[in-house]
């Protein structure tokens, strides 16, 4: 196969080095599976070996551990599939009001007080879900890909559909299943197409679970038989794999293609996991018996929402107010008049299928369902207005994971999913509903490490402490904008703090600290980005740390002495480097001491904790990965190998 694609590279001529190379973007989004819930246990993602993983203030527990009651946390749990009717559960509560109170104005310890529990912490592994494991490891997966809101289906699939819930383009936002009539009103991205000439197509049976955006808006209520919008967007077929297979064959495949599953196919709580892979197998099979059509193809397979089930991953949000936060970009379209985000929700599975994405990696930047809308305006030239510029500059085109240097065409085996359906209504009929453990054992991840895309972060964060206040001056030298979020651990005051700062600026807060003099301030940013500004005032303040990159795999700690008396800093490697070494630095008053560290044997990885004799409170520890525009691998922390 791989000497087939080498000639038939050399016998068209195509050089495919860019974004225009793709002919076709198809569009596959499923409904209502959360990240973790699917794919925590895979390799090499963040999942649920992450070590960066949030504290909740309000309990001092893990994320992992989300309270009951007063007595009582949950873990997540495994579902097995293959010992239970795991395939077919009911679905956890889930609306805009449910997933506003899990998230909690950004404290997220709320998964199971703020609704019945149910099923909400479970997850499937590898057993469960052999083909879409498989998928994953064959081509390239997005480990920060968020739901576009904090609710249900409609208003994340509007956001798929045309970039809006409505609430950036003045309208109301909608924030669950409501379907007026007759209908929304702003223009969709397939009138946008159709516009300038972009082919594009909806393909549907008659069973389409309701879960075609486009016929909720107006004029596609209108259309009628032989209208654009009808025949593209509204006009249904008998079998959408065989419609999809013929217009492959036939070389008719549109530019731009979304795939609506029936409801028994879709992957909602009640409609079977393997039933949804199964249909991903075939239409992907179709695919890549046509390597012509697949060589300049990108099929992308997300998935709507959480659908209720868990993610440990916080969401970012825009800051409504000071009090919430700050932000470089304006947040309008984003806020309801509640003083409430609309989004992002919870991460959601994305998976993407290319020449330009083989391999095995996984991404790291944010995304949402607005991404797959800028990638089509990045690839035909289009501009969707519905976007908001909050989201726009926070939200990534998913750019960076294709490699369109080297593609790679050779099709991967995959599991057979043939059996899958007959095998899933077993499951249902014969095995015994899931019991919720009491104690579960702790879920496992799977060791190794995956390549990693590079990213566009470069993000800084210094700390300086007065008696009382701390400042944060958090600097954007990068070339995306970067979101972080603070959790305060001595004051929980009402919000998280949540910032947005664009590339080339900063933005600048401040912390009360306590008449004690004690303060506990820890960042958590993209892709583990953590530091942490832990301390006591009463015994001085005069100590600080700075942290600098120095291209291509190296980091400079500079350790700060202010005060008027020596002080010893021990750095201590918590991971990475071997039997968590530790070093003493004796600093002299009014001087600084510079150390090196070389971190590229460890993929750029790093986490480091420095402490002094003067303070036993104080504590500044900095975690993360050094991008330095190459190919990397994912945090080995999570691969479980060291």
């Amino acid at each position: 196969m791989i000497v087939f694609w080498l000639f038939f590279e050399l016998i068209s001529g195509v050089i495919l080095t860019d974004i225009g190379t793709i002919d076709h973007i198809v569009i596959f989004m499923q409904e209502n599976r959360a990240f973790d819930h699917y794919f925590g246990t895979l390799r090499g993602v963040r999942g649920f070996n992450d070590q960066t993983a949030v504290m909740l203030p309000t309990t001092g527990n893990s994320v992992w551990n989300q309270p009951v009651n007063s007595t009582y946390s949950q873990i997540p749990w495994h579902m097995d599939t293959l010992t239970t009717s795991a395939t077919c559960v009911a679905e956890p509560a889930m609306d805009y009001p449910t997933d506003i109170a899990m998230w909690n104005n950004g404290y997220y310890d709320a998964w199971n007080t703020a609704r019945d529990p149910g099923f909400g912490m479970s997850h499937f592994n590898r057993t469960d879900l052999e083909f879409y494991y498989e998928l994953a490891d064959a081509f390239t997966i997005c480990d920060q890909y968020f739901q576009s809101t904090l609710t249900q289906t409609n208003p994340n699939r509007l956001h798929l559909f045309t970039g809006s819930n409505g609430l950036s383009v003045g309208a109301y936002p909608i924030l669950d299943n409501t379907e007026p009539n007759p209908g929304f009103t702003w223009e969709t991205l397939a009138e946008t197409l159709e516009a300038v000439g972009i082919s594009w197509k909806v393909y549907q049976q008659s069973d389409n679970f309701d879960d075609n955006a486009f016929a909720w808006f107006e004029t596609f209520m209108k259309a009628k038989p032989g209208s654009p919008l009808y025949d593209k967007g509204i006009a249904i077929v008998p079998d959408l794999v065989a419609a999809f297979e013929k217009d492959i064959v036939s070389k008719n495949l549109p530019q731009v293609s979304w795939i609506i599953a029936p409801r028994a196919l879709s992957e909602h709580a009640t409609s079977h996991p393997q039933d949804g892979e199964d249909l991903s197998a075939r239409l992907l099979a179709v695919l890549g018996a046509n390597p012509e059509v697949y060589a300049k193809t990108v099929f992308f397979l997300n998935y709507d929402e959480n659908g209720g089930f868990f993610d440990h991953v916080p969401p970012i949000t825009p800051p409504a107010n000071s009090e919430m936060g700050l932000s470089t970009v304006t947040t309008k379209g984003e806020i309801t008049e509640y003083q409430k985000p609309i989004g992002f929700g919870f991460r959601v599975p994305m998976i993407i299928i290319s020449p330009w994405t083989r391999g095995g990696y996984v991404n790291s930047q944010v995304f949402d369902h607005t991404s797959v809308v800028q990638f089509v305006e990045k690839r035909f030239n289009i501009t969707c207005s519905n976007i908001s510029p909050w989201r726009r500059a926070v939200s990534g085109d998913l750019l960076s994971a294709f490699n369109f240097t080297y593609p790679n065409y050779d099709w991967p085996k995959l599991p057979d999913t043939s059996g899958y359906v007959l095998q899933s209504l077993k499951e249902c009929y014969f095995l015994p509903y899931p019991i919720i453990p009491i104690r579960p054992a702790f879920p496992v991840q799977e060791k190794g490490v995956k390549l990693s895309n590079p990213l566009p972060y470069e993000f800084g964060v210094e700390g300086f402490v007065s008696n009382s206040v701390i400042l944060l001056n958090l600097t954007n030298t990068g070339n995306a904008t970067y979101t972080s979020m603070v959790y305060d651990y001595v004051n929980v005051s009402k919000y998280v703090k949540h910032y947005t700062v664009q590339p080339k600026l900063y933005l600048t807060d401040k912390w009360e600290i306590p008449h004690n003099g004690v303060y506990n301030l820890v960042l958590h940013g993209v892709n583990g980005f953590v530091r942490s500004f832990g301390g006591n005032v009463t015994n001085g303040d005069s100590a600080e740390i700075k942290l600098t990159y120095i291209m291509p795999g190296s980091l400079k700690i500079t350790l700060i002495n202010n005060g008027l008396v020596p002080q010893v800093f021990k750095v201590t490697a918590n991971a990475y480097m071997d039997k968590k070494s530790t070093w003493k630095f004796t600093v002299n008053s009014k001087s600084t001491v510079e150390e090196i560290w070389d971190i590229s044997t460890y993929a750029n990885w790093y986490d480091f904790s420095i402490t002094i004799d003067t303070d036993p409170q104080f504590l500044r520890r900095v975690q993360g990965r050094m991008e330095n525009g190459q190919t990397l691998t994912s945090d080995p922390l999570m691969g479980n190998i060291l």
